[in-house]
């Protein structure tokens, strides 16, 4: 079995959450229901997660309980403090990390080692995902101090950064958020688009002088949603040398209730016959399903070697399954760090 890079988990949200909806327990043991949890990582040879700081606070809204693709009642976030948030989930990593010897990665060599390991090892990357905790581009020296090795630059919410995909005007990339990816690249910090416009991406891709990831989003020409990137986002993407990760969400994949395998293996089909196989990457955006479906055939990470089972069934080479296991994602890594 390859090993397995995971784009994006939002691990520390599962436990602020109470389990966010599925069983609340031991991260070390198998838990029925749970998509992720190190058991099933062993099993399915996940090696690297960047796992996701979230840094929303809970609040109430009542559009939630209308919302028609979620099986049941969530609250709303707003960004209230953020800050305080961040803190709280990167104390959850490192606590997380001495409970369960996980490695915290923080260079190049860290996920080598992990990657080439010949006895089973996992390393958490720590991503925040949505700028809003940062006051200042300057505040990036003092969160890759923490552990932070990932940025992405908005939520579903627009910032003083950029605008996100859910944005009823589509202003792009800020001035302050031009700075704010320009200091990520000298600190080496992947820059993550998943969630941001369409401009805000075009923007950033015109702006960066390194590789950027969309770290957990699917296509819009195989399922048309707005967390989904078109064509020409993933041609850009490509002269960029940058990746997407492929998400498990059910909604972003296809109009069913839940989709299937088959249906995901679209997506993956569609980048791979059109921008070939060196974008490719996996990012199940497990543990922040949050009351939406999983993947029929898909529902926890220990089986995500089948799908490199099906993609090698549609004739996709050894060199190219390695790549959308781990290689791409390692790429970008060691051309950003």
């Amino acid at each position: 079995m390859y090993p397995i890079i995971d784009l994006h988990e939002d691990v520390s949200t599962y436990f602020l959450t109470f389990g966010g909806g599925q069983p609340l327990a031991d991260l070390g043991v198998d838990v029925v229901g749970r998509d992720a949890d190190i058991p099933k990582y062993v099993r399915g040879n996940v090696r690297v997660v960047f796992s996701s700081i979230f840094p929303g606070t809970h609040t109430f809204d009542v559009k939630q309980l209308k919302q028609k693709e979620r099986d049941r009642w969530l609250p709303g976030v707003i960004m209230r403090y953020p800050q305080l948030q961040l803190f709280e989930h990167i104390k959850i990593y490192y606590s997380l990390s001495e409970a369960y010897n996980i490695r915290i990665i923080e260079s190049l060599k860290d996920a080598d080692e992990i990657i080439k390991s010949s006895d089973y090892s996992l390393g958490f990357l720590i991503h925040v995902e949505g700028a809003d905790a940062i006051d200042d581009p300057y505040d990036l020296v003092i969160l890759k101090k923490l552990g932070v090795r990932s940025l992405g630059l908005t939520w579903n919410y627009n910032n003083r950064w950029a605008s996100s995909c859910f944005s009823s005007k589509d202003y792009g990339l800020t001035p302050e958020g031009e700075e704010l990816v320009k200091h990520a690249n000298k600190l080496g910090i992947v820059v993550d688009l998943a969630h941001a416009s369409k401009k805000t991406i075009i923007d950033v891709l015109q702006v960066s002088k390194k590789p950027v990831m969309i770290s957990h989003a699917n296509v819009k020409s195989v399922h048309d949603h707005k967390r989904n990137v078109d064509d020409e986002i993933l041609e850009l993407l490509s002269l960029n040398k940058g990746v997407i990760g492929l998400s498990f969400v059910s909604s972003f994949i296809s109009p069913k209730k839940r989709s299937s395998l088959n249906d995901l293996i679209n997506h993956f089909m569609y980048v791979y016959e059109r921008f070939g196989p060196n974008i490719l990457a996996i990012g199940s955006d497990f543990h922040g399903l949050l009351g939406l479906p999983s993947v029929e055939g898909l529902e926890s990470i220990d089986k995500i070697q089948t799908l490199l089972e099906i993609l090698r069934s549609k004739g996709l080479s050894e060199s190219d399954i390695r790549k959308i296991a781990y290689e791409n994602a390692l790429r970008l890594m060691r051309e950003v760090f």
